[in-house]
């Protein structure tokens, strides 16, 4: 089951940080990868948190990236063993991703180091208390522009949708969120290192891999229940 020294997508690679994937054949960053394994019964698991015993199998984050290394049957090529590839694979792949950037914004809020709102968030860009800007994909540009007028160049990451950010809240809608700027000892920097990272491994499954583009964030919203449809609803803007 476990891949031989130096097949692709294994974990023997030059540098310690870095993986091979198994779509391209190319070593890079372990960050915008993606580690998978082999169950005992033969069915490949995403590991996303990396926490899985077993030899590793590396795909870069992409819809692109899954669809060839199903087609080619490339996880079966590095495992050296037949396996089962979950139906719709790239589908699970991207609502995984969506839980974990959800589950992560909504720790940081609970440890006071994220807020939401358009007032909240202008008043700390004000303050310069910003570390990273979340915005939600599906949000009206007016709201964003007057937040770009004194982020001063921040950075900003976007790929959940209102209702998606809005979860990590408690509340129906949020457009805007910031990351605060931390001392440290509430996990602050980690904090920013770990969204950058889990929103450049969804936006390989939402846009076009880099983030580039929102032309079909609309296609992939959470349509809200049946009960809300043609109500007014509290927005966190």
């Amino acid at each position: 089951m476990p891949g031989a020294p130096g097949m692709p997508g294994t974990e023997d690679v030059a540098e310690p940080n870095e993986r091979r994937c198994i779509a391209t054949g190319v070593s890079g960053p372990r960050d915008p990868m993606i580690r998978f394994v082999v169950g005992p019964d033969g069915t490949v698991v995403a590991d996303l948190a990396e926490k899985l015993p077993g030899r590793g199998i590396w795909l870069g984050a992409s819809r692109d990236a899954v669809t060839t290394a199903v087609k080619r049957k490339l996880f079966a090529r590095a495992a050296r063993c037949q396996v089962s590839v979950p139906d719709g694979l790239a589908n699970q792949l991207e609502a995984a991703l969506v839980e974990r950037v959800v589950a992560t914004i909504g720790l940081a809020r609970r440890a006071g180091l994220v807020v939401a709102g358009h007032t909240k968030v202008a008043e700390a860009l004000r303050r310069e208390r910003v570390a990273l800007r979340l915005e939600a994909s599906d949000g009206a540009e007016d709201g964003r522009r007057k937040l770009d007028r004194v982020a001063h160049g921040l950075a900003i990451l976007e790929g959940l949708t209102m209702v998606e950010l809005a979860r990590a809240f408690d509340t129906e809608r949020t457009v805007h969120a910031a990351v605060l700027k931390d001392d440290g000892k509430r996990g602050g920097p980690g904090l920013v290192q770990r969204l950058n990272r889990e929103f450049e491994r969804l936006a390989g499954f939402r846009f076009n891999f880099g983030g580039a583009g929102l032309e079909k964030a609309a296609e992939r919203c959470i349509e809200p229940p049946a009960d809300m449809i043609g109500q007014e609803c509290a927005v966190k803007e």
